[in-house]
């Protein structure tokens, strides 16, 4: 396994830094597993003794969860009557999670640990580019490169929040390593000020009070201290951003312009807009979804009936990730999305407050991972970008990962 060992190693330590700052690395690494794992199946290896077989029917809806949207968009085009190739390249990312987190499971669990560096990494070079490509925040392109500057800042806070919360795998008197991450996490909430991303931002109150409640462990008076000290940096940093109560201020007008029917145009105008057309057109085809190479057909329609402006009808997608897949892919697309969301999450949930400190930080990720995906996906589409697709497989994988090569060690002991 030692040849198999070191490029699985090499492909989990690099997607984190990687995926939104270098075009398709994040895909050669998913890549890179894949080609792994089919080898190691050539070869009949066994990551932790476990055959691909056992892993298939201990894990069973985790895969079938996985694989879910893959299944929809199949279903979707036998009601139409079509095959296009194409609408399988963004369901497949998630759908090779089975071969992806067996071969994960070759990686010893110290360098699986080492994935926290990677996240201090990609904070770093985000930030450099971030600053960059908006000229200090002065400007604000759609992209980051090849990333939607939205899909970016949502990216870029979620590794700081895991940063963070990778603490928990650093020795305590390790005042050092303590005081970079936490600078890294407030790095990343600088680069969503540069990104000017409304929708991220919407993300933080959920993001701590799920850190406040996966710390169970943590004394009373202790946990009131962290949640304070994080209340009061947060706020800090937002209270002297004038770029954040520019682009608040700019979310009421757009709300009251809306309203008013003065002005559907504006950046939330032309979201609520889709919206009502996502369900409009899931109307249509409840069940199997009108396809996606419909679904601008379909606003082209509800545009020439003057029920949405001709700006709505030229965006590709609903900006909300369960509502097009519910256009798209009716009842199924909806039933897939939600399960890849929250049957992960229901894995790590169950570890949260696990006594091995490990299980519980790597939990804690995990969890932190779907709730991140859930809470973005509301204001955007993680799963059109295939390297997101490809970044979510794999870190569920690493997390889930972690946990059973833990378990496996106390056990021996």
């Amino acid at each position: 396994m030692s040849y198999i060992k070191w490029p699985v190693i090499l492909a989990i330590l690099l997607f984190p830094a990687l995926s939104i700052v270098l075009h398709n690395a994040g895909n050669a690494c998913l890549f890179v597993l894949l080609i792994c794992s089919i080898v190691a199946l050539i070869l009949r290896c066994k990551p932790m003794d476990i055959a691909f077989s056992q892993v298939l029917k201990d894990y069973w809806l985790l895969h079938l969860a996985m694989a879910s949207l893959f299944i929809a968009v199949i279903l979707n085009q036998l009601s139409l009557g079509i095959f296009d190739a194409k609408q399988y390249d963004r369901a497949l990312r998630l759908a090779v999670f089975a071969p992806v987190f067996w071969i994960v499971m070759a990686a010893p669990l110290k360098y699986l640990k080492y994935v926290q560096w990677s996240f201090i990494c990609g904070i770093i070079a985000a930030t450099i580019k971030i600053y960059l490509v908006t000229d200090g925040g002065i400007s604000r392109p759609g992209n980051i490169g090849f990333l939607l500057i939205i899909a970016f800042s949502d990216i870029a806070l979620l590794l700081g929040c895991m940063t963070l919360l990778s603490i928990g795998w650093n020795n305590r008197r390790n005042k050092m390593i303590m005081a970079l991450k936490f600078i890294i996490f407030i790095a990343s909430l600088y680069i969503t000020i540069l990104g000017q991303s409304r929708g991220t931002w919407i993300a933080i109150p959920f993001f701590m009070i799920f850190a406040v409640h996966s710390w169970k462990r943590i004394q009373l008076r202790h946990k009131l201290m962290l949640t304070i000290f994080s209340l009061v940096v947060v706020g800090s940093v937002f209270t002297f951003s004038s770029t954040v109560e520019t682009r608040m201020t700019e979310a009421k007008s757009d709300i009251s312009l809306y309203l008013h029917g003065k002005n559907v145009d504006t950046s939330l105008g032309i979201r609520l807009q889709l919206w009502r057309a996502s369900w409009e057109l899931f109307k249509e085809r409840p069940v199997f979804g009108i396809g996606r190479e419909n679904f601008g057909i379909g606003l082209e329609t509800l545009s020439a009936q003057n029920k949405i402006s001709p700006l709505a009808a030229s965006l590709a997608h609903s900006h909300n990730e369960l509502l097009f897949n519910l256009t798209i892919l009716g009842i199924f697309g909806l039933l897939a999305n939600l399960s890849i969301y929250c049957v992960p999450a229901y894995y790590f949930y169950r570890e949260i407050h696990h006594p091995d400190r490990d299980i519980r930080v790597a939990a804690g990720l995990g969890g932190l991972l779907c709730l991140g995906f859930f809470i973005f996906g509301l204001t955007d589409l993680m799963f059109f970008w295939t390297v997101l697709g490809g970044f979510y497989c794999m870190s569920v994988a690493t997390f889930l990962a972690i946990i059973l090569k833990r378990k496996k060690e106390i056990k021996a002991d």
